[in-house]
């Protein structure tokens, strides 16, 4: 894609094609310049969102056909806040532009005739959705010209941040809270992240990482850098309206932490609208969250516009966010778009994992099984016509959180002689199947 060369203030640079503005806050409408580094409105504490200059990035948008442009998260850079092309070069060239699957088998099992997944179980590098949020990050702060990065997660950031930061060449610290999924702790280690776990649940991990970066003045990924952050979700409903030939879904499901994904996916389907690209006003978003955390779908179910923080008590690690900053945000998306929130148990999440993994062939984590249960509520009360466009966003691989799942028996050290291979067969074919498990913990 073409750029342009601008003076900034170490001399003239490449810019992007980003039509981005300034910032402003959520709820005062206070307003900072792009470059300021406020994450946070001072006045009621608010994050900051990016505003774009729709007109403008309507009319670049014409000069590059889809087909020219890259397919990755910076497909739209118009709408995106990242405006120096070195920096953006250096991060998220391969992340992205994930499959939507067709979901047959799934659907079928559901009632459903026309449902997808947009899987980012396959993202690049680190197997979730959050390499587009973190892509924003890091190349955030290679514009400001920094060389540490940190995060506060339950997770997935963390290997993202691990990831990224050493495609970028700056060094990367990860905090996690007590309870944590180990594989990832371990996989940011292999990548040359230094990784700290701290006692606390995430909500105490992340009021003292914002304590960190305000004392050492280092910048965190999922913190200081947030209004960057959030923007790269939105990336999903760019690909996923595309994907479908420019015809928003009816529906959209998918999991909720602290709210940042299913929030922006809400904006970035009203962006699409205001470029003319798609109408995508009718599009419902509904969120998933398992039933030990689920402050956001319930004040969603109970009609209340305000967070009620509650202690997270789920295996679904990922999603255990008991105060999520952005779950006002969540709530007014929602509301504002006709859909509405579901919970599962553990059980029933795990039973979500096997139902998937059983007809479509992905294994996805416990965030995902938390929509794909939530999915197969929502079916079953009616929430979705037979022939309505169902896309459930499978947000983090599986293979990162086997060791959490419940074990499945197994003949192991059978005698390696005929007789004994036939009757471990034999008795592998007389249990039941994980379709048969999944569909009796769930209902279907």
């Amino acid at each position: 894609m073409s750029t342009q060369t601008a003076q900034g203030p170490t001399g003239s640079r490449q810019q992007t094609r980003s039509c981005a503005t300034g910032l402003t806050c959520h709820r005062c409408d206070n307003h900072y310049p792009l470059e300021s580094t406020v994450f946070a409105c001072p006045d009621c504490g608010k994050g900051l969102d990016v505003i774009y200059d729709y007109e403008r990035a309507a009319t670049l948008f014409k000069d590059v056909a889809p087909a020219e442009r890259p397919q990755n998260i910076w497909h739209f850079e118009e709408l995106l806040p990242i405006v120096d092309a070195s920096a953006q070069a250096r991060v998220g060239r391969f992340a992205g532009y994930t499959p939507l699957i067709r979901a047959d088998r799934l659907g079928a099992e559901l009632g459903l005739s026309n449902l997808y997944l947009k899987d980012d179980s396959t993202s690049r590098p680190s197997l979730s959705y959050k390499d587009r949020v973190v892509a924003m990050s890091v190349a955030r702060l290679l514009e400001r010209g920094k060389t540490e990065i940190g995060c506060v997660s339950t997770g997935n950031v963390g290997t993202a941040v691990a990831s990224y930061a050493a495609k970028a060449g700056v060094d990367a610290y990860v905090f996690y809270p007590n309870r944590l999924e180990d594989t990832k702790a371990r996989a940011c280690m292999a990548l040359g992240a230094k990784v700290c776990q701290v006692e606390g649940n995430y909500d105490e991990a992340n009021r003292r990482c914002r304590e960190v970066a305000e004392t050492t003045g280092m910048d965190f990924a999922n913190i200081t850098l947030r209004p960057f952050y959030a923007e790269g979700a939105k990336t999903a409903a760019f690909e996923i309206v595309e994907q479908l030939d420019w015809r928003a879904p009816d529906h959209i499901v998918t999991a909720a932490a602290g709210g940042t994904l299913s929030s922006r996916l809400h904006k970035g389907l009203g962006e699409l609208q205001l470029l003319g690209l798609s109408e995508t006003d009718p599009t419902r978003i509904h969120i998933a969250q398992p039933s030990g955390c689920n402050p956001i779908a319930s004040a969603i179910v109970a009609e209340e516009a305000e967070i009620h923080p509650v202690t997270p008590e789920t295996a679904a690690h990922s999603l255990a966010i008991g105060a999520p900053g952005d779950g006002y945000l969540v709530v007014d998306a929602v509301r504002k778009r006709g859909g509405t929130g579901g919970f599962a148990t553990d059980p029933e999440i795990f039973a979500g994992i096997d139902l998937l993994a059983a007809t479509e062939g992905v294994l996805t984590e416990p965030a995902g099984g938390t929509t794909i249960a939530v999915l197969e509520k929502l079916a079953a009360a009616g929430r979705f016509a037979p022939d309505d466009t169902v896309v459930a966003i499978i947000t983090g691989n599986g293979l990162k959180t086997l060791d959490d799942h419940p074990q499945k028996p197994w003949p192991d050290k059978v005698d390696c002689e005929l007789d004994a291979m036939l009757a471990a067969l034999a008795e592998l074919k007389s249990g039941g199947t994980l379709m048969d498990s999944a569909r009796e913990q769930l209902q279907v």
